[in-house]
Parts: C-alpha cells; structure tokens; sequence
C-alpha cells in the first residue's frame, strides 16, 4: 500500500506544496521523536481518558505485560493506551532493562499502527524504539521490512531483513535468527533470486549452538527445497515443501503464513517442470487457506502466479479473470487504507487531548511548553506559505490547462495520422501490386537496366517502417507487458537490428522512447473516458497499459505530458463538465 496523502495538496497544483509538505514533514518527524503519536481510532473518549488515569501510575513492566495480554485479546485501543505510557517514559537515566521495556512497548505500538495501515506512524514507532534500546531489537528491523514489502520497496526490505539476521546472529536469539532466515527465502523467491539466499543459509546452518527445536527443522526442510531448486532438482525440492505442509509434519511449521508459502513454493516448483494442473491445484489451496486466514500478500502473489500459468497455458480467458481478481484486490486494499487513513485522523484529535494531561502528570510542563512555542511558529509559517500558494494557484491551473490541451490535440492528431497512414497503406499496397504486375510483363534486361543499387534498400526499409507503424498502432499489442524490440521485429518478420535502424534513422528516437509514447497516449485516452475507466486508480490503468513500476509510469506520464497523472485526470473532468 501507498503512504497516504494529505487532501489539503490535492486542490493547490502550485510547485511550493512541495517544499511546504518537506517542512511539514520535517516538523512533525521531530514532534514525533520528541513526543511519539498514538495512530489508532479510539471509540470513546471517556473510556480514553479513564484508562490514562487508570494505567498512568502502573509501573512500567507491569503496564507492559498488561498491553501484551490486551493485545492477545484484540483489545487494539487499551492496548496501544499502555504501549504508548511506557514508550514516552523512556529517558537516558533509565536502566537497561527499562530501556529495553520502552523499547518492546514501542515496538508493539508500531505493531498496531501497521495493523490499522498507518504506515508513517509505524514507521516511526519502529524507528524511535531501535533509538531507545542500548542494543538494537531484531523486531524493529523486521517490522520495517514488512512496511517497505508492502510498498514493494524490495531493496529496502532486504537491506532491513538482512541488518534483522545480523542483529539476531549476533545476539543469539535462535527464533528471531530462524524467524529472519524464513522471511529471507521468502522474499529472495519473490524475487526470483534464490541463489541469493545461499548466503544466510550457510551462516545458519554453521551455528553449533541452535537448539534442534520445531522452528529450527521448519527452516532446515524450506531451506533444503530452496537449495535443490537452486540445483534444479524440482522433485526433490517439491518433496521438501510438501513434507513441510504434511499432516503428520504440522510442527515444522511456525505460523500458518509459513505453510501457505509452501504451497505457493510447490507451485512454482511445478510450473518450472511444466505441470501447470498441480500448480493450478496447490495455488487454489494457497488461494483457500490465505482467505480463511485473511492474508492479503499470500492473495496477490496467488493472483499473480495464477496469471502467469494461464499465459503459459495460452488460456488468455483464465488469465484475464486472474488479472482481474488481481486488480480488484488491489483496489480493495487502496479503499481499506482510505477508510483506514480516516480513522488515523479521528484518533489523533482525540489521543492529542489526553496525551496533554499526561505530560502535564509526569511533570514535562517546560518540553510541553517549548513543544507549543514550536508549533505556533510552524503553524504562522506553513499559513504564510499556504497564502502565497493560494494566490499563484490560479495562475498555474491555468497554465496545466493549456498544457492539457496541447497534449489532447497530439493524441487526436495522433488518432487521424493512423487512419491517414492505415488508408495509405491501402493504397500503397494496391500500387505495388500494379507495379508488380508491370515488372512482369518487362524483359529481364529492361528490369536491369532501369534497376538501381540503393532502390531495394530504401523500399524495404519503407516498408519496414509502415509495419513497424500498423504494429504499434495496434493497443492490445502495445499494452503487452515485457514488450522488446526483439518482439516487434518478430511481429513485422524482420530482425532487431533493422528494425532498430529504421525506428532510430526515420524517428530520430530508441524503441523505449517510442513505446512510451505510444502507451502514454492510450492512457490519457483512458484518464479522459470516464464513462468506462472512471471507476479504476491510475495504477490500474498503467498496469492494463503494461506499466509495471508505479514510479516509473509517474516519471514516464510526467515526462511526456508536462503534467502528472492525478492533474491530467483532474483537467480532463473539468473540461468534461465545462463542455456540458
């Protein structure tokens, strides 16, 4: 999921927002390493208020303990009341052992943003707890990584993973370190670079002191698989996963995520032999058992899988429905994390009021102080900021208009130069057939005589550049996810070298510049039809037109246009309305 965005920024298109929101941001990073915030939704506020009197006074292991059982029992807000007490009495003077505690309770609070998708606030709490602690908790590192997995940052994630095995190694904590490994495999396999796990393993498996219990032969048996993949023994491997998720073998397991990646690591292992029925069957009971237990990152690499074995299959009806159930999902997720992002906002308003009293209690009236001052200066500063914004809002609005206009001409010119070049083609065809004719009735010594050396080049490489241009005027072809210069040559029947040649000499552009143009151009056909794509984010629409990177479609949108997506959309609809 995405980190949310403010609404304020989405009716001020002006360049300084820019700079606004990095004071903004930088502001509130330090409000929140001074004075960490709750990010859950509280449901009444006096039952809030009662349970920091009631729980302000526990000592802090006590206090601690009773968040765990809270948790234990999904009571989320009482949960989060006592976390956040013991994170903010953290100070330098404390012992070890209560750092540690600040540390966990900090930790744990993280854990409860993540769960209800306030990832920044998360993210902050994992952060401040590793701060805290006189050694660094491997659970911090590992939170961190699962929000950077779910934002699809992967380098990120195996950097945070990897700092999470170092961290255990090194303090020989055996279920953190086995707990690591696993998530290493895991994402290694999302990856595709198994080979990459090799590392850890070896480390692992050269630890004479690791107690031979269930998490330790669940990570040797996935392990195993991983490494006769590697090698290419897939039998093998699929007897290792499968003897991981056997009935008899249920211990192995450490949680039930464990053994529905097993599942999808059996399929995978079959779709390598070619076995697309037992793939299909065991990402079905991948796809059951991640429903029943509601986990959505098993759901979309189903999906994902599901759609794969159905190209390879060439059953593009199966493939369609699993893109579908793909998308579907992924906006779900967008619409849970608005819903999620709204219940953040009611909570700060509240937790706010009695986070106050207790400051007040534990005698930080002169921090409370200096916190105010710093936040009315803020606030003079980002409402000076704001007015001026205000004021050149106009100016630039009108200014994306015309640059939306531009770009809407240029793909209508577009639309009537393919219908000129589609009729011209025709025609051309027709001529060249009547030429033809013509050479036949022509002695063979007339033909050589009139021939000339550069003249078959030049009509070849005409040629070419009309298919190259029935091919890319084509949108399901466009739209083709991986699509290569290699591939376009073999559509048109040449090769890659002059079909390079003749899109880089006739276009004075590369085959990338060109295919981003062409697919830029469909989806602001597509921003602008909201009668049939009004209901889909941008995301979707770039993933429909092959884009895969959500960063890299921005970038390219932008480059293209002048403007961003969200601008795009936003002056195509009030043109709509403008023209009703």
């Amino acid at each position: 999921m995405r980190e949310p965005k403010y609404k304020i920024y989405q009716n001020v298109p002006f360049p300084d927002l820019t700079h606004i929101s990095r004071i903004l941001c930088l502001f509130f990073l330090v409000m929140g390493v001074m004075f960490p915030k709750k990010a859950l939704a509280a449901t009444d506020t006096a039952q809030m208020s009662r349970l920091y009197q009631q729980y302000m006074k526990e000592p802090s292991k006590e206090l601690y303990q009773q968040g765990n059982r809270f948790l234990q029992e999904g009571k989320l807000d009482e949960a989060m009341v006592c976390f956040t007490i013991v994170g903010n009495r953290y100070t330098p003077q404390l012992s070890k052992e209560e750092k540690r505690i600040c540390a966990y309770a900090l930790n744990n609070a993280g854990g409860i943003a993540q769960i209800r998708f306030s990832f920044s606030s998360a993210f902050g709490y994992y952060q401040k707890a590793m701060q805290v602690a006189d050694e660094p908790i491997y659970q911090s590192f590992n939170n961190i990584a699962g929000i950077y997995l779910f934002f699809n940052d992967y380098g990120s994630a195996k950097r945070y993973l990897n700092e999470a095995f170092d961290v255990s190694l090194k303090q020989k904590d055996w279920g953190s370190l086995t707990n690591s490994l696993q998530n290493i495999m895991y994402l290694n396999w999302c990856l595709d670079s198994i080979a990459e796990s090799r590392g850890c393993i070896d480390r692992y498996f050269q630890q004479k002191d690791i107690p031979h219990d269930s998490l330790y032969l669940g990570a040797e048996v996935i392990a195993k698989g991983m490494q006769a993949l590697m090698k290419g023994r897939n039998v093998e491997a699929i007897d290792y996963f499968k003897h991981y998720i056997d009935n008899d073998s249920k211990k192995l397991a450490e949680s039930n995520q464990d053994a529905n990646s097993a599942h999808l690591y059996i399929a995978y292992t079959y779709m390598r032999m070619r076995d697309y029925i037992n793939a299909l069957n065991y990402l079905a009971m991948a796809e059951r058992k991640a429903r029943q237990e509601g986990i959505t990152d098993l759901l979309l690499q189903v999906y994902q899988y599901e759609g794969k074995c159905y190209r390879l299959m060439s059953d593009s009806l199966q493939e369609r429905q699993a893109k579908y159930q793909l998308m579907s999902l992924k906006d779900s997720i967008n619409t849970a994390e608005e819903f999620g992002k709204i219940k953040n906002i009611e909570f700060f308003h509240e937790v706010e009021k009695y986070e106050k009293q207790v400051v007040k209690l534990n005698e930080e009236k002169n921090a409370r102080s200096i916190v105010a001052i710093i936040c009315g200066i803020g606030l003079v500063a980002v409402v000076c900021f704001l007015i001026f914004a205000v004021r050149q809002n106009r100016k630039l609005w009108e200014s994306n208009k015309d640059l939306y206009r531009k770009n809407d001409e240029l793909v209508k010119q577009a639309d009537v130069e393919k219908d000129l070049r589609t009729n011209y083609t025709k025609r051309a065809k027709a001529y060249e057939e009547e030429i033809e004719s013509l050479k036949q009735s022509l002695l063979p010594s007339t033909v050589a005589q009139h021939a000339t050396p550069n003249a078959l080049s030049d009509d070849l490489r005409a040629s070419l550049l009309d298919k190259i241009y029935q091919q890319m005027d084509d949108v399901d072809f466009i739209c083709q996810q991986d699509l290569t210069v290699e591939r376009l040559a073999q559509a048109v029947g040449s090769n890659e070298k002059y079909v390079s040649q003749t899109i880089n000499e006739s276009m004075n552009k590369n085959f990338n510049t060109l295919l981003n143009e062409y697919r830029i151009r469909e989806i602001c056909k597509r921003l602008a039809d909201f009668q049939h794509y009004g209901n889909m984010t941008n995301e979707t629409i770039a993933e429909g037109v092959g884009f895969k990177s959500r960063s890299h479609f921005i970038r390219t949108f932008k480059k293209v246009t002048g403007l961003t997506p969200s601008q795009y959309q936003k002056i195509a609809k009030s043109e709509g309305n403008n023209m009703k």
